[in-house]
Order: C-alpha cells, then structure tokens, then sequence
C-alpha cells in the first residue's frame, strides 16, 4: 500500500458526495420554493391555534385535526413543487426524512403524554421547541453548518414560549415560519444563480432538460 493510500481522509469529509447531490436534486427541483410555500402553510395553521386557544377551547381533537391538516397539505405541496419522488430521490434525502419523520412522532408523543397526563402545565409545547433543535442540529451535522441557525433560534424559542405561555402557538408558528422561510429564499437564491447549463446530465429532471445540458 502506497503511502498516499494509507493517508486518512480528513475528517468530516466523508458525506461530501452526499451533500453535493442533496443539493443539487434540491436546486433542481426547486425545493425552495417548497420550503417557503409550507413556511405559510404552517404560519396560517397556528394563527388559527392561537386564535381557538384564545377563546378557551380546549378540544384536543381541534389541535390535532389541524396538525393533521398541515401534514397533508405540506406533503401535497412537496409532491406537487419537487415532485412524486423527492424522498427517494437521493440518498441523504431518505435519510432526512427519517429525521424529521422521528421530529413529528415525538412531537406528537410529548402532546399525547401531556394530554394522558393532565394540561394543568402545557409543557409539551415548549419541548416541541427543543425537539426542532434537535433535527435542526442534526441536519447541520448531515448537511451544512448554517442550519445551527435555525437550531439556535428554535432554542430561544422555547425559553420565549416559556416566558410568554398564553402564546406560544403563535411563537412557535412564527418561529418556524422564520425558519422556513430563511430556508427557501436561500435555496431560491442559489437556484436563480444557478446557469441551467451548469447542472450536470445526471440531474436533468426531463429529457428536454437533458437536451439543453448536451447543447454545448
């Protein structure tokens, strides 16, 4: 073995494959403008939270048939935006969906305990704050540094819900829709940027796409 195959490789350097065709599946499919339609989407489902909490209702089966709502309607916006398969379009996709899959069943499991438990204290939503922080931090591992961003702000949005804890659907509504939001136009941004003669044959969504790749 010669002494340049012997050489470890840097360390943290072993997902670079991965991320560069994340991102690249992402521009692609304007996973963007995905992220900044679901950013409202969510915003508009805790207005109407905060707005029912406000006059004392206290039906569960009220919140959760509006989280149940905004799961389905953002699904539908990433089938409809990034197309029928943007979950298993690359790798290191399937494995986020798998993050933030286990985000939202815990999220719902610290609902339901609270619930089991009695809502003397609602303390299930200010953990929904430190479980965002939790997927954000471990997207940041996956993929990129920057999205310590969202998980630090997700981190001081929970001590905010705690301070403020007649509000904290709208809080939290708006924190993730800052998130999301900051998500988007940087992926937009990027996209525009972006030449469409830059991306490479292999990401090409459409044959006419593929067409304008090979046009030299």
């Amino acid at each position: 073995m010669s002494a340049q195959e012997s050489k470890p490789r840097p360390s943290g350097r072993w997902n670079d494959g991965l991320v560069a065709d994340l991102e690249a599946i992402a521009l692609r499919d304007r996973w963007g403008r995905a992220l900044l339609i679901m950013g409202w989407v969510h915003l508009a489902i805790f207005l109407v939270c905060q707005t029912i909490y406000s006059r004392g209702d206290r039906q569960s089966t009220h919140f959760l048939g509006l989280w149940a709502l905004e799961f389905f309607v953002n699904l539908r916006v990433l089938r409809a935006v990034a197309g029928r398969g943007w979950h298993r379009s690359t790798p290191l996709a399937g494995v986020l969906v798998r993050v933030w899959a286990t985000f939202l069943i815990l999220s719902f499991n610290v609902a339901t305990l609270n619930n089991l438990t009695g809502f003397a204290i609602e303390w299930f939503k200010p953990v929904w704050a430190t479980l965002s922080t939790f997927g954000f931090a471990t997207t940041a591992y996956l993929v990129n540094v920057w999205y310590f961003v969202p998980a630090v702000q997700m981190y001081f949005t929970g001590l905010l819900m705690v301070r403020y804890p007649e509000w904290q659907y709208l809080i939290y509504g708006i924190s993730w829709w800052v998130a999301f939001e900051g998500m988007g136009v940087a992926l937009e941004r990027r996209r525009i940027r972006q030449e469409p003669e830059h991306f490479p044959l292999e990401y090409a969504r459409h044959p006419q796409e593929a067409a304008v790749v090979e046009t030299p």
